[in-house]
């Protein structure tokens, strides 16, 4: 009878104090972010013309999946200057190794309505991937843009060989309503610890029609995440 007790009170105790941690554990998280990168290129094509940008965003996560955020960041074309993304996200476990996330996003640039737009989006990952689809359901330029797909495959991995040091690859298919909006771009990055941030290499190509000269652009970045 005594032992009985004995472990009826020990695992009292134990649940008791799970409860406690489980309690003092918060519901929100928030974490931020701070680059500088010698030119922004996103799925391909340079938003800076081959210039630098500075960049960052702040982020909220919830212990159920649930996300939102908003990153900025310097841009240089089509009459404006700075491009405000705002974002939420739901992330959910498919299995011991799979989890996907369905999102929205929004691009909005400063001094030129015209440009902003909307996308939904839905990915899946595991072992490394994550394979990503984007549907813009908003027009951009008042003329294009809804229904304009964009199909996307990501690697990351980390290198055993070199502590810290990490590979991502990337490739991507634009997919729009108008031919001239069709496009491809592949990428490929290498990223390390340096003096508290995180560097990276990345090359990319595009041939989209903002790419231009810029097509085939070696970038370096350095973020902070706190």
């Amino acid at each position: 009878m005594k032992t009985h007790t004995k472990l009826a009170v020990a695992f009292l105790a134990a649940a008791s104090s799970i409860a406690v941690q489980a309690a003092d554990a918060p519901a929100f998280t928030t974490t931020g972010n701070l680059s500088y990168t010698s030119d922004y290129v996103f799925r391909g094509i340079t938003q800076t013309g081959g210039h630098t940008a500075l960049q960052g965003g702040f982020d909220v996560a919830h212990t159920s999946g649930f996300t939102a955020g908003v990153w900025a960041s310097n841009v240089n074309w089509t009459n404006t200057t700075l491009e405000v993304d705002l974002y939420a996200n739901y992330g959910f476990s498919l299995s011991k190794d799979f989890s996907a996330s369905v999102g929205y996003i929004a691009y909005v640039y400063e001094g030129n309505s015209s440009l902003n737009t909307g996308e939904i989006n839905a990915s899946v990952s595991a072992y490394g991937f994550t394979a990503k689809l984007s549907h813009a359901v908003t027009d951009y330029f008042g003329i294009a843009g809804s229904g304009t797909q964009y199909y996307e495959l990501n690697y990351a991995y980390e290198v055993a060989a070199i502590k810290g040091l990490s590979l991502g690859l990337h490739y991507g298919i634009t997919d729009g309503k108008n031919a001239a909006d069709n496009d491809e771009d592949y990428a490929i990055g290498l990223s390390y610890p340096v003096a508290g941030f995180t560097g990276t290499v990345s090359y990319s190509n595009g041939s989209g029609t903002f790419a231009g000269a810029y097509e085939g652009i070696t970038a370096v970045t350095l973020k902070k995440t706190f």
